[in-house]
């Protein structure tokens, strides 16, 4: 798999090869969502493994949280286009209709423990109605007021999607699931709920995705125009003078400010605490007393919020490249540093047993060429053939090497793109670059780019980031001891400090209290979400057990790891958990 050239999609102008689909999706197969798929997709051999870590990266997290350009340089592959949800006829008048008396409700039988203002969104119907895409899944829609403390004000209405249990003798009951991002889309994972769970867990779960409010097709929020993030990309995340740095700082502020004034209200109410008291009133609707969930990457705060909000509701919950709410601007660097270390190690030591790796045979001198190439790149530039974007410098480059980063079976197409870019071309590492955020040719970005929330989500999820001097002291220390990571980084600074509303307010206590226990598990090797935030997440979750994989990449279960697969699959059947610190 790691001797193959990058795949036509990582190439310039590559075919997708599936309408509508990001180029990392190949064609699903016949059988796709039913648990009949055993061919491999046409046009190639897609191994399971890397498949599975492709959607698992569907869910990435701002790596640094005071970054300037990190919470857009760890972006995630793109949602595709949300197929058609119909709306049921309850709620097409904006407001939840509540069950009438002696009907049938899904969630009828469990306790009403609910605020008695929610009573209409915990009792409203869901009509399912066969997907447009697929008539074997179903999806629907549900509503949830924007403010949870004005519930008779606006609404988001939520697209959901259910892949039912294969085998309904088995089942179990629904999995809830989402892939993170911020701003990706769990109808769009559901839709691949083949190529994401076993055929164990497809068959004792109706496996239901949902777009999270704001995002996708749950009342979309758009704040930002195609200049803004093409702003994003190419201004210099290095400044080198007072001046240079003054222009990063305003742009990013313009940014800012002009997603907050074009979101609205909507935009304030986007906060991974308000998604999990959705999940809750959806969690009733599907009639489940305790929520069994599976997030990935950022999809693993979520699942942590819901668990400390709602301790005594959760079931069986797994958390897959995990990340803590607890988790310190501190940390969160340090961590950072060891994650993408451990991932350009990784593949800097499979480059330079090839005998055409464009960093030399010298692994010593490997990562300095990387280093140096961006120096160059921050001064010149690398010349490209796409309109628009005919010279691209460091933030397109950086950004899209570590995007390559998150799984290895995008090694060729680094090489390739690093090899090029030595040449001062950069067609190949843009092309990477662009379909991750789906950028077309044309400078326009796809509306369902998660780019579009990831700004809301993450400005309210995070305490503002401290300036005193020792931490300013402290990035400096750590950007001089790791010169690659800090170009890779960019400049520390909180790109949410004109965002109008706080952040959340830090807890930093034991989560959870009183839960059933929580599966956390990651691979040591993670750029994304790196194997520190996962460690301290198991141990921050009062009931958190940890359980490690020996693996590169994003992306833990079913990812190729036969102990992890084993273990995940016996807690979600049986409920029963591996030992704390098992190592797979």
């Amino acid at each position: 798999m790691l001797s193959e050239p990058p795949r036509p999609d990582d190439l310039p102008d590559g075919p997708t090869g599936y309408a509508a689909l990001p180029p990392d999706y190949p064609p699903p197969p016949p059988g796709a969502g039913d648990g009949t798929a055993t061919a491999p997709p046409p046009g190639g051999r897609v191994p399971r493994s890397s498949l599975r870590r492709v959607l698992a990266a569907v869910a990435v997290l701002a790596v640094v949280a005071v970054a300037v350009l990190a919470v857009w340089r760890v972006g995630n592959p793109p949602p595709v286009a949300q197929p058609g949800v119909p709306v049921p006829a309850s709620s097409a008048s904006g407001v939840p209709t509540p069950s009438t008396p002696g009907a049938p409700s899904p969630g009828s039988s469990l306790p009403r423990d609910y605020p008695a203002a929610l009573s209409a969104f915990y009792t409203q119907r869901l009509t399912w109605s066969p997907c447009s895409d697929n008539p074997q899944h179903q999806c629907t829609t549900m509503q949830v007021p924007v403010d949870y403390a004005q519930p008779g004000g606006d609404r988001f209405t939520l697209a959901l999607r259910k892949a039912p249990a294969t085998d309904p003798g088995k089942r179990v009951g629904s999995l809830v699931i989402n892939p993170g991002g911020p701003g990706a889309s769990g109808v769009e994972y559901a839709q691949y709920a083949s190529f994401v769970f076993s055929p164990a867990v497809r068959a004792a779960y109706d496996i239901v995705g949902f777009d999270p409010r704001g995002i996708g097709a749950s009342s979309p929020v758009r704040c930002l125009t195609n200049s803004d993030m093409d702003l994003l990309f190419s201004a210099d995340p290095t400044p080198d003078s007072p001046a240079e740095r003054s222009q990063l700082l305003a742009d990013v502020d313009g940014v800012t400010k002009r997603c907050a004034a074009r979101g609205g209200v909507r935009a304030r109410h986007m906060s991974t605490a308000e998604v999990a008291r959705d999940m809750d009133v959806m969690r009733v609707l599907l009639g489940d007393p305790k929520l069994n969930f599976f997030g990935g990457s950022y999809g693993t705060f979520l699942g942590a919020m819901y668990a400390d909000a709602f301790p005594k509701k959760v079931g069986r919950m797994v958390l897959d490249s995990a990340m803590s709410p607890n988790q310190t601007d501190q940390q969160e660097m340090t961590y950072d540093i060891q994650g993408f270390e451990s991932s350009i190690d990784a593949f800097i030591a499979w480059c330079v047993a090839r005998p055409d790796c464009a960093l030399g045979r010298d692994k010593g001198a490997a990562r300095q060429k990387i280093v140096d190439l961006l120096d160059a790149v921050e001064k010149t530039g690398l010349t490209t053939t796409k309109p628009g974007l005919s010279r691209i410098g460091e933030g397109w480059v950086g950004f899209s090497i570590f995007m390559c980063l998150y799984s290895d079976t995008s090694w060729p197409t680094l090489n390739q793109g690093l090899a090029q870019a030595f040449t001062g071309k950069g067609d190949i590492l843009l092309a990477k670059g662009m379909s991750v955020v789906e950028r077309s040719s044309s400078g326009a970005y796809a509306p369902s780019t998660y780019l579009q929330a990831m700004l809301p989500v993450r400005c309210a999820d995070w305490p503002r980031s401290r300036t005193d001097a020792s931490v300013l002291a402290a990035q400096q220390k750590a950007k001089a001891a790791h010169p690659l990571w800090a170009r890779m980084t960019g400049e520390l600074y909180d790109n949410c400090r004109d965002w109008p509303t706080p952040g959340r307010t830090e807890k930093g206590t034991t989560l959870a209290v009183g839960a059933d226990p929580i599966l956390v598990i990651g691979n040591q090797r993670d750029p994304a979400t790196p194997i520190g935030g996962t460690k301290q997440l198991a141990k921050d979750l009062d009931s958190g057990i940890l359980l490690t994989s020996d693996h590169d990449g994003h992306g833990t279960y079913y990812a190729g790891n036969p102990c992890v697969d084993s273990a995940v699959d016996g807690y979600l059947l049986r409920g029963t958990v591996p030992a704390d610190g098992t190592t797979c």
